[in-house]
């Protein structure tokens, strides 16, 4: 029982976590019949992410904005994104 109340409030604790980090950054929606992403940033950082239907690899990525810069690597994001589906991004 004290496991399982363990795991139920560290699960709680992550809910609570990942709501706060959505609610308190700035948002990039991609949309597309392929797919979407929301790429969510602080502080010129990247923070966070959700996708559907599209694969992220937030830590590769998080390092690839801290070298190019938050705004450039959102223009190129976008940039990619619309050429290579049939969507649009919005800030």
């Amino acid at each position: 029982m004290i496991i399982g109340g363990f795991v139920v409030g560290c699960l709680i604790l992550a809910v609570i976590l990942v709501s706060f980090t959505a609610a308190t950054s700035k948002k990039m929606k991609c949309k597309s019949d392929e797919g979407s992403i929301t790429l969510m940033y602080k502080k010129g950082k990247l923070v966070g992410y959700t996708a559907k239907n599209i694969k992220f690899d937030l830590d590769g990525q998080k390092e690839i904005a801290e070298q190019i810069g938050i705004e450039n690597y959102l223009d190129e994001f976008e940039q990619w994104f619309e050429e290579n589906t049939t969507g649009t991004c919005k800030r």
